[in-house]
């Protein structure tokens, strides 16, 4: 194993950057078209697709026993390599082990989706094992007062590798998917198994990375610290507010991916441009706006805009068809652009909550359950919809277009979007004298370093 060299803080946050270029690519093959095309070639069915929405959130359930053996050992960076390194390995598996199970049998179509799926929520646990022992340990290396304009441009480097990489896979996919179901399992396979490398170069790279020293804590004060965060109001009101949020931005996710193809009639590699290319070359523009922002303005008045914005972007998918096709890359981008504000002002709250404190995890561990409970339930209620309407049409008016349950999932996703900002704007207004020290830059210096944006890319922002 490589050992951490002694290199200048500049020289560390380098590798840091460099480390998820490759893994951009990774998260941008594994999270797109080929994932949506290998689970309908296994057969999957609406409330299956939803499952598979869903998954990740159900999976970030881990990330409460990993907080607590992360504040136990202090081992932050060994736990995170041991459940990222799990993470991208899994990919093989993924990839290698339905496709052996279709090819012996057509029979086992069932039994190969069934381990699919489960080879997927375990692959989902070992990011959220390794997620809270990153964010603290990052917490911890970054410095405060660069951490908006810092992680913004990593995260806008990034975005340099996922775009080609992105461009790639739909032109791939448009030559050699098509033949056939077994042809298009395997083609897929293929691409999951490229990336997989590339996301093994992504955590080999940490090992680069210097760790910072936290003592292990004993048994009552783990214990306490996962109580800690339940008494802290503002930041439950955040990340209540940004759970709600999820919940409604989770009812497109795989379910936009199957509109554009079904009902859009787009290519591949329309799907890649639309849902990945689009939203990344968004938020490559707005990212360090958004930074400075949160710097100067604090997250009250950026989270306020950006969620607004996001209620009639969800609904406008209802009128993005084969004949305007070019409405879905405006929407993606704007939706996109949108919720990297969100992205910011949420991982922030963790940020600032983790660093240099007793049982500092925990608060990932808290912000991580309570957002992705909020996303898994959205993801079902989004599978069990499509399930029980798949066969619901309705035409107002002849010659206008045709209304499916997807349509439905749309204006859901709008209305619960709308709901979530009132909530929000209602917290906000009730706790102004309150709280407002902690939610302005002047205020509370637990909230004040801008936080990073979420590296997977959420087009169902949209």
């Amino acid at each position: 194993m490589p050992k951490p060299v002694a290199w200048p803080l500049r020289r560390t946050l380098g590798v840091v950057t460099l480390a998820w270029m490759f893994g951009s690519v990774w998260n941008t093959v594994t999270t797109t078209a080929p994932l949506t095309l290998f689970a309908k070639g296994l057969g999957a069915s609406n409330l299956q697709f939803g499952l598979l929405t869903a998954l990740p959130f159900i999976a970030s359930l881990v990330s409460l026993p990993s907080s607590l053996l992360i504040e136990a050992t202090g081992h932050r960076k060994r736990i995170f390599l041991c459940g990222q390194y799990l993470q991208r390995a899994l990919w093989f598996a993924i990839a290698l082990v339905p496709l052996r199970m279709m090819s012996a049998s057509s029979a086992g179509a069932p039994s190969a989706l069934s381990v699919f799926l489960a080879l997927m929520f375990v692959m989902y646990a070992g990011g959220a094992v390794g997620s809270p022992a990153w964010v603290s340990w990052m917490a911890d290396l970054v410095p405060r007062r660069i951490n908006g304009k810092y992680f913004s441009r990593r995260r806008q480097w990034a975005i340099l590798t996922s775009i080609p990489a992105a461009i790639f896979v739909g032109l791939f996919l448009d030559r050699f998917v098509g033949q056939g179901q077994f042809d298009t399992l395997r083609w897929c396979a293929i691409l999951f198994m490229c990336s997989a490398v590339c996301g093994l170069a992504d955590i080999n790279l940490f090992h680069y990375v210097p760790d910072a020293p936290r003592a292990a804590q004993s048994k009552a004060v783990v214990l306490r610290s996962l109580v800690e965060p339940l008494h802290d109001r503002s930041f439950l009101g955040y990340s209540g507010f940004i759970a709600a949020l999820t919940f409604a931005v989770n009812f497109l996710g795989q379910f936009a991916t199957l509109y554009l193809i079904e009902q859009v009639h787009v290519t591949n590699t329309g799907v890649q441009m639309i849902l990945v290319v689009a939203p990344m070359a968004g938020q490559l523009l707005v990212l360090g706006l958004w930074g400075r922002a949160a710097d100067r303005m604090g997250k009250k008045p950026l989270l306020a805009i950006a969620s607004i914005g996001l209620v009639p972007v969800g609904m406008a998918w209802c009128w993005v068809g084969p004949h305007n096709a070019w409405l879905g890359y405006l929407l993606s981008a704007l939706g996109a652009m949108l919720w990297a504000g969100v992205e910011v002002v949420n991982l922030n709250l963790v940020l600032e909550a983790s660093g240099g404190r007793r049982g500092g995890s925990s608060y990932c561990a808290v912000n991580s359950v309570l957002i992705n409970i909020a996303g898994c339930f959205g993801g079902l209620a989004a599978g069990f919809i499509g399930q029980a309407l798949a066969d619901w049409h309705w035409q107002p008016l002849t010659g206008l277009k045709t209304f499916t349950f997807y349509d439905v999932l749309f204006v859901l996703s709008g209305v619960l979007r709308l709901a979530a900002v009132v909530g929000f704007l209602w917290f906000l207004a009730r706790s102004k004298d309150a709280h407002s020290k902690s939610m302005t830059p002047q205020g509370d210096r637990r909230y004040l370093c801008p936080q990073r944006p979420i590296d997977p890319p959420l087009a169902q922002a949209a």
